[in-house]
Formats: C-alpha cells, sequence, structure tokens
C-alpha cells in the first residue's frame, strides 16, 4: 500500500495527466526507488519518461512490480480527487484499488490490464544546444505560433533563440534573447522541427512559473524537462523534416 498526503496529491494528478495525453494504456513500475512510467506513443513521434521517488510518500509498502494500467481511466479517476483529499493506492491480484480519503472517503478499483512489459529504451544523445525558459513564455509563444500553422521552427543561433512558424495564412518570427526568463547555451547552432500540437501537450502540465528545459540537436528529437513538484517528467519529441 502506498499513500500520498494532500500535498502531493496533485502532483501525481498532473503526471497521471500529462501521460495520459499520449499513452492510453502503459506499464508502471514500482520499485525501492518509488514509481516510474516509460512508454512511446502509438504514432511513435513522443517517448514519455517518468519518475516519482519513494521520498514524496507517506507510506510506500509495496513489493516490487510492474502493473499495466488503463492509464486515460486513471485519469478520469484522478480528476475526482478534491483539493484536501489523500490518496492511497494498493494493488490486488487483478486490480488497482484508488481511494481519496477527506469529507468523505472514496475508493475506485481499475482492473490490471496485460501491457507488453519490454523496457523503453531512453536515448542519451549528446544535445548540442540547451534552453531554459520559464513555462509560462514558452506557452504564450506556442500560442502564437499556432496561428500560423501546425508546426515550428526552434533554431538557436549565436546563444539567442528563435522561433519561426509559417503557413499560408501569415509568418511568425520571434526573437529570445537573454533574461532572467531565458538562458541558452549552445556549442554549434542547431535548427529543429516540431509538431506543434504535441509540443504544446508536453507543456501542458507544467508549472507556469517553473523552467522548462529543451535540449536540441540538428537531425534528432528534442528532450523536454520539467519538474510537476518535486518529481521529474521527460518527454522526447520527433522531429520533422524540413
Amino acid at each position: 500500500m502506498i499513500e500520498l498526503g494532500k500535498k502531493n496529491v496533485d502532483e501525481w494528478k498532473k503526471a497521471v495527466e500529462a501521460i495520459s495525453l499520449f499513452i492510453a494504456e502503459g506499464n508502471f513500475r514500482f520499485n525501492d526507488k518509488g514509481i516510474s512510467f516509460k512508454a512511446i506513443d502509438p504514432s511513435q513521434v513522443v517517448l514519455v519518461n517518468f519518475n516519482m521517488a519513494k521520498s514524496n510518500f507517506e507510506k510506500f509498502k509495496i513489493e516490487p512490480t510492474l502493473i499495466g494500467i488503463d492509464i486515460v481511466e486513471l485519469n478520469r479517476i484522478m480528476n475526482r480527487a478534491l483539493q484536501n483529499d489523500k490518496l492511497v493506492m494498493d494493488i490486488g491480484d487483478s486490480e488497482l484499488m484508488v481511494k481519496f480519503e477527506g469529507d468523505i472517503s472514496r475508493s475506485f478499483r481499475l482492473p490490471l490490464i496485460d501491457v507488453s512489459d519490454d523496457e523503453v529504451n531512453i536515448p542519451a544523445p549528446q544535445f548540442d544546444a540547451t534552453i531554459e525558459i520559464n513555462a509560462k513564455i514558452l506557452k504564450e509563444v506556442l500560442k502564437d505560433a499556432s496561428l500560423f500553422g501546425s508546426s515550428i521552427i526552434l533554431k538557436v543561433k549565436s546563444n539567442k533563440l528563435l522561433v519561426e512558424a509559417r503557413s499560408t495564412s501569415g509568418t511568425l518570427d520571434i526573437v529570445a534573447n537573454h533574461a532572467n526568463k531565458i538562458n541558452v547555451k549552445s556549442k554549434a547552432d542547431v535548427t529543429g522541427k516540431y509538431s506543434l500540437n504535441f509540443l504544446q501537450n508536453i507543456v501542458k502540465e507544467a508549472d507556469p512559473d517553473k523552467k522548462i528545459t529543451l535540449e536540441l540537436k540538428n537531425d534528432a528529437p528534442m528532450r523536454v524537462t520539467y519538474k510537476i513538484g518535486a518529481s521529474e517528467i521527460q518527454f522526447h519529441l520527433a522531429h520533422m523534416i524540413l
């Protein structure tokens, strides 16, 4: 059985939401370090890598195991968590029990499902550029880009971030200089084109006041990392042909 206090329930809720935007069914792994999740979406555009450390839980007494879950349904359940609820989860032989304890006590049960347990390999390329950007600013940039198409071009030149969007409706050009809310480091100029919709969904659950890290390399997926509370979630977003 594992328990999350009121402070950490929202973090788990946001993590499940972020995963469910791409993965409908997947395996959560429980071990002496905490909970982890790795999967690639059906279109093979996004790889999701999430870890929640054991130290985030008030109680964590569970045998190392792997369970297959309908993540869309788990997300629907987590959306029913109330502000002051405590979360208890327990794994049976054929189901996951999710219990909210607050002004009222509510128990939900999800059947365990068979999902391929092949371990997803997390790529570890040497990126040429790293961008740390305030999440609110990035989300606004992506909203601007959505006016003119379904893809976005990110460029790093002379340690500046350039953003482009093009369509028959119009064009967008943004230059982001060094500032308190944007930090660009690069050892080479980089250009990458990515799905705008996927990128918007990737950063959806990022706290607007926190940093998002973008790591880029020519002709390679982009790695996007940010914190949900004390936990880290990471996405690898496939690049598009320029």
